[in-house]
C-alpha cells in the first residue's frame, strides 16, 4: 500500500510539474545534435532560468543591436590610441588598423574583466576594453589579421558547437553547454524524463568538474589543431585523448611555481591541489544558476572556506596567521589564492592549486624578483620596503612559519 501510495505522489508531482511547462512538447523543434536553447529550459525551469540569465555564462557574448546598445561597454568617446610593435618590432599607432564604428560591431565578447569586439566577418578586433582600469589595450595586435571569432573562440563561448562548419546552436553558455542537448528531455514525459538530461548535480565529482574544465584550461587537442576538446561530451570523461594541457614549461601560462600566469587555466591547477584529492568538486566553491559576486561562488569571503575548514581561526592574535598580531592575514584567499593570473590586468584571477607560495620562491625562482615569480607575501605588500627577503625573514622568525611549498 506504501509503495502504490509513494507511485501516486510521485505521478501527480510529474503532472503537477508538466503541466506549468508553457511549450508543447510536439511543437519544439530541435537544432542539429538535438539542442533546443535555454529558452526552452525556461519554460519549465522558469526560477532556475530567470538567475542563470544574471550571470557571466549568460552574457559572455552578446549580439549587439545598433550603435546605442548598452551591451557596449568600451568608451568610443575616447578612441584607443596607444602604440605597440607590430611583427617586424617596428612602433605602430592603433590608429593605422582603420577606424572601427560602433555600427560595425556584430558581437560584444565580455562582460567582466575585458569586451572584445568581432565584425561582419567575425574578426576579432586587435584592441580590448578593460573594465577594471577603463582602458584600451592591444589584442594580437602584431598580428597580421585579428583571430577568426568562429574557429578561435566560439568553443567555449557557445552551446551545441559543431567543429565541421563551425556553427553552434545558441551564443553564450546555456543550460544545455552543461546539461547536453535536451530534446529528449522535453519531449519525454512525466517519469519518463528522469534519464533524458545530464544533472550535473548528481554525478561523480570528477565528472562534474570535467564539464567546467572542457573551457577553463588551456592547451591542445593532441594533434596541435585545436584548442578545445575534441570528442567531449557532458557526463562523461575530459580525458587526454581529447586535450593536453598546456605544459609547465610553457612560459607564457605558468611561473616557474606551477600557479597560473594567463586566465582560464583553473582546472588543471586544481587537479595538483588537495582539493582534487579530497574529491572537492568545482560546484562545491561555485554556483552556475546564479551569481551573486564577481566570482559566482557561493557565499563571499572567509565564509566559503570555512564552511569545509571550520576548525581554522582567522583571530589575527591566536589564530591561523603567519605573521603575530597582523590582522590583514586573517584573509583566507589573500595567502591561499593569491592573485597570479592576468585576463584582463595582471592579478584579476587566483591560483587554484591553493598552496602559498612564499617569498623564497620569488627569490629561488625569480631571483627576487616578483615581476618574473608571485608570491602570496607581495601580492599585497608590493612596495619598496617589503622586498621578498625581508618577507621571508619576517615569516621565518614568526611563530607560525607559513607550510614549505613543493
Amino acid at each position: 500500500m506504501a509503495h502504490r501510495w509513494m507511485l501516486l505522489v510521485l505521478s501527480m508531482a510529474a503532472i503537477s510539474f508538466t503541466a506549468g511547462c508553457r511549450e508543447n512538447p510536439a511543437q519544439v523543434e530541435a537544432k542539429p545534435g538535438g539542442y533546443v536553447g535555454s529558452h526552452v529550459c525556461g519554460q519549465c525551469h522558469d526560477r532556475i532560468a530567470s538567475t542563470w540569465k544574471t550571470t557571466p555564462h549568460s552574457m559572455v557574448i552578446r549580439q549587439v543591436n545598433g550603435p546605442d546598445d548598452p551591451a557596449i561597454l568600451g568608451d568610443w568617446a575616447t578612441p584607443p590610441d596607444f602604440t605597440t610593435k607590430d611583427a617586424s618590432g617596428q612602433s605602430v599607432s592603433v590608429t593605422s588598423l582603420g577606424d572601427l564604428k560602433k555600427s560595425d560591431i556584430l558581437l560584444v565578447h565580455g562582460v567582466l574583466w575585458k569586451q572584445r569586439y568581432i565584425n561582419a566577418d567575425w574578426e576579432v578586433q586587435k584592441f580590448q576594453w578593460n573594465m577594471v582600469d577603463n582602458t584600451w589595450a592591444p589584442y594580437h595586435f602584431s598580428d597580421p589579421q585579428g583571430p577568426n571569432w568562429k574557429t578561435d573562440c566560439a568553443y567555449c563561448h557557445v552551446t551545441g558547437f559543431r567543429p565541421a562548419d563551425n556553427s553552434w546552436a545558441e551564443l553564450s553558455i546555456g543550460c544545455e553547454a552543461c546539461h547536453g542537448p535536451g530534446v529528449a528531455h522535453v519531449k519525454a514525459r512525466g517519469l519518463a524524463r528522469a534519464n533524458t538530461i545530464v544533472n550535473p548535480a548528481k554525478l561523480p565529482w570528477h565528472l562534474a568538474s570535467d564539464i567546467c574544465g572542457q573551457c577553463h584550461t588551456r592547451g591542445k587537442t593532441p594533434d596541435g589543431k585545436q584548442s578545445y576538446p575534441a570528442g567531449f561530451q557532458v557526463g562523461k570523461r575530459l580525458l587526454p585523448s581529447m586535450f593536453q594541457v598546456a605544459g609547465y614549461d610553457d612560459t607564457s601560462a605558468w611561473w616557474p611555481s606551477g600557479a597560473i600566469k594567463q586566465h582560464r587555466q583553473q582546472y588543471p591547477e586544481w587537479q595538483t591541489s588537495k582539493h582534487f584529492q579530497a574529491g572537492v568538486s568545482c560546484m562545491d566553491c561555485h554556483t552556475t544558476h546564479s551569481t551573486g559576486n564577481r566570482f559566482s561562488t557561493k557565499v563571499a569571503g572567509n565564509n566559503l572556506c570555512l564552511g569545509c575548514h571550520a576548525t581554522i581561526s582567522t583571530d589575527p592574535v591566536s589564530g591561523h596567521a603567519p605573521i603575530k598580531d597582523a590582522p590583514q592575514h586573517s584573509d583566507c584567499i589573500g595567502c591561499h589564492m593569491p592573485a597570479t593570473g592576468k585576463s584582463a590586468t595582471v592579478g584579476d584571477e587566483r591560483t587554484h592549486t591553493f598552496k602559498v607560495i612564499p617569498p623564497r620562491l620569488t627569490m629561488e625562482l625569480g631571483d627576487g624578483d616578483v615581476n618574473k615569480q608571485p608570491n602570496s607575501c607581495n601580492s599585497c605588500h608590493h612596495h619598496s620596503k617589503h622586498a621578498p627577503e625581508q618577507l621571508q625573514a619576517r615569516l621565518d622568525a614568526a611563530r607560525r612559519p607559513l607550510p614549505q611549498t613543493p
